[in-house]
């Protein structure tokens, strides 16, 4: 196995932590080294509320990893997600002269650069610029400018911003740990890079990521994103739900969601609600499953639709929409978010020929893998930038981050 290729990537998600050790193949694309996952403990609304015990979970679950794969970890790049994400449209302008001329790359950077000097809370980080639309001299509607004559280039870009407390936050449980952080991806931008086709992305796609205690969500477009948020509603409602109309614990709740979860009551024979107020101990049947969960699962994807708000061009999405996470394995999640969005749906867990996949244990991993796919990406444009140069900088830096199991490999690193 390569020591040069390898990436490790953790999704801190609310109810567990996911770690997967990948090798980038020699054709780009990655193989599952290894994989951990362990229940999340001192993290709520994407931040380390208890640094000492969110330390000791990413520990934990390091350790785990390095158990699985005989990787010895330094370092691991991450998500970012929580209520404090922000998502704003900037406008940048770019003078092309003296003269009308072809447009350049560095006219296209140069444009991008200056959506960085929009005015943010003081608090606030940029995360991501994705350029939206491009107008060349007024003339609108342009996806890529690059060789267009004109004097003057106008982008419209999607920012995505977090809280600098939080993310510094992240940093120092990862730090205090005992690990590096490498960097990190807003996680509905992950979860998209491994979900999404690029047929999705140009036609037009609403990605809804159904996690624990929150449901996010982001529209493609053009292959760029036009929108983004978060809805403060996730599975953990579901269960909780179930748990008061059962009168059962939370554990026998997720244990009947799990197994025999049904969230679209014209699927199962008709149970009349008032039992659930007239029994002290409701009989778990499929309708009284379903009448308990299906206007929660409502209440998400309508609040994810009035959240997006652009209804005419929700309609033009000609991708529809995909759905992901633990909260949309239910049945009957699919046809209830069809019924709401009135566009086609598809659940999507992971994508078609990932090599190692059968390592992975059940759940949802299309989080982390995406950081991984990110990471992939970037090391194999670099190495090409570098190895053009007659440079290995990739190479080198990959090493010093993943050493083989051992305190003298480590040291040799």
């Amino acid at each position: 196995m390569s020591q040069g290729r390898l990436i490790v990537a953790c999704d801190f998600g609310t109810t567990s932590l996911r770690a997967l050790v990948t090798e980038i193949g020699a054709d780009g694309d990655l193989e599952i080294v290894g994989c951990a996952t362990e229940p999340t403990e001192g993290f709520q609304d994407g931040d380390f509320v208890n640094l000492a015990a969110g330390s000791r979970c990413v520990a934990r679950t390091m350790r785990a990893l390095e158990g699985d794969s005989d990787i010895y970890v330094t370092g691991f790049t991450y998500n970012v997600s929580g209520s404090h994400l922000r998502s704003v449209r900037a406008t940048a302008q770019v003078p092309i002269g003296p003269g009308p001329r072809p447009i350049r790359p560095e006219d296209v950077e140069e444009a991008r650069g200056r959506t960085r000097s929009m005015a943010l809370p003081f608090d606030h980080r940029i995360l991501s610029i994705a350029p939206v639309e491009f107008a060349v001299d007024r003339v609108k509607g342009i996806v890529d400018p690059v060789g267009r004559v004109g004097s003057q280039l106008e982008m419209q870009a999607h920012l995505m911003t977090g809280s600098r407390s939080v993310l510094q936050n992240l940093e120092n449980a990862i730090e205090t740990a005992g690990y590096r952080p490498l960097g990190e991806e807003v996680d509905v931008l992950a979860a998209s890079t491994a979900l999404l086709t690029p047929e999705e992305r140009a036609e037009g796609v609403m990605l809804i990521d159904i996690g624990g205690h929150a449901t996010n969500w982001a529209v493609f477009r053009n292959n760029a994103v036009l929108s983004s948020g978060t809805v403060p509603l996730g599975g953990h409602q579901l269960t909780s739900d179930l748990a008061h109309g059962l009168r059962v614990s939370a554990e026998r709740a997720e244990e009947v969601k799990r197994e025999r979860g049904i969230v679209l009551r014209s699927l199962v024979d008709h149970v009349p609600v008032e039992v659930l107020f007239e029994e002290d101990r409701p009989e778990e049947t499929p309708g009284l499953v379903a009448a308990v969960l299906e206007p929660r699962c409502e209440e998400i994807f309508s609040f994810v639709k009035r959240d997006f708000g652009d209804h005419g061009e929700l309609a033009r999405l000609g991708g529809g929409v995909v759905l992901t996470g633990g909260g949309s394995r239910c049945r009957g999640a699919r046809q209830l978010c069809e019924e709401i969005f009135d566009l086609p749906v598809v659940r999507r867990h992971l994508p078609a020929g990932l090599k190692g996949a059968d390592r992975l244990p059940d759940g949802q991993w299309a989080t982390v893998l995406g950081l991984s796919l990110c990471v992939a990406r970037d090391a194999v444009d670099a190495a090409a930038v570098e190895e053009a140069a007659g440079g290995t900088g990739l190479l080198a830096r990959l090493r010093s981050f993943f050493n083989p199991r051992g305190r003298e490999a480590a040291a040799e690193g």
